[in-house]
């Protein structure tokens, strides 16, 4: 079956077996910003005992073709590739169905989702394979994927249109996050340098007044203000404790 492009995003599968999937929930592969997790929860909470599962997806590879005329930054997308071997990284995880319209009305009318071939994925670990492959039943993916005709996509060539290293940053910390929570050893993060298609776009630093919504500290601020207490101690403590190492590997490995 071959892959036809259409956005962040983002992956959905659904297991075709009772037996290892509950019918209340479909799975999502988030490739940009809903590979963090309080950028990923802001949308809605993760459930209990969610798997996350890291994975790559070959035949697409990430741009950054979109832009968001309110925000004033592009967004990522995957789109195919005209190389087969070229792959994208990303993480799995399970949402209530009743969930899976407000990850829609996240993406928004920028991108479409598209359905993608199982032998297409593969896995880091091969403990999460037995998770998602039931015997010779296959598990039907689905990708988010822009728009090329809406009038969100602007390719590298409208180069005065740029990243958002507020956003850029949401992303990369994603990856650092996937490879520590599962013991990578660094794998996962390389793949994200390889493959993060950054190449002809320009970047531009707003993070002193952060254009990204689900920068965690925006979503601090915006905690606040709301009065949801628990939320705010969450993400204080997840600045505190993580977000600047994590910063910190993002230099090592990127440069900047």
């Amino acid at each position: 079956m071959p892959f036809k492009p259409s956005l962040t995003f983002v992956l959905i599968m659904l297991f075709s077996s009772a037996t290892k999937a509950n019918d209340d929930y479909v799975y999502i592969f988030g490739y940009g910003s809903l590979m963090l997790t309080p950028a990923r929860t802001a949308t809605a909470p993760d459930p209990e005992g969610a798997v996350y599962i890291p994975v790559k997806i070959r035949g697409v590879e990430r741009h950054w073709n979109l832009w968001s005329e309110r925000s004033q930054q592009r967004s990522l997308g995957v789109e195919q590739s005209i190389i087969p071997d070229n792959y994208v990284n990303g993480l799995i995880f399970a949402v209530k169905k009743d969930q899976l319209a407000a990850f829609d009305k996240r993406e928004g009318p920028a991108y479409q989702r598209i359905k993608i071939p199982i032998e297409n994925v593969t896995f880091y670990l091969d403990t999460h394979q037995g998770l998602i492959m039931q015997g010779e039943q296959n598990t039907d993916v689905f990708v988010y994927s822009p728009r090329k005709e809406s009038s969100f996509y602007f390719d590298k060539e409208h180069n005065q249109k740029k990243i958002a290293m507020s956003y850029l940053n949401v992303v990369r910390t994603g990856c650092v996050e996937i490879d520590r929570k599962h013991q990578l050893n660094s794998q996962f993060i390389n793949d994200c340098v390889q493959t993060m298609g950054l190449e002809g776009y320009l970047i531009e630093d707003d993070r002193d007044k952060p254009r990204y919504p689900r920068y965690p500290a925006t979503l601090l601020r915006k905690a606040i203000e709301s009065g949801d207490t628990r939320k705010a101690e969450e993400l204080q403590g997840f600045i505190e404790q993580e977000w600047d190492n994590y910063l910190n590997t993002i230099n090592e490995k990127w440069g900047f």
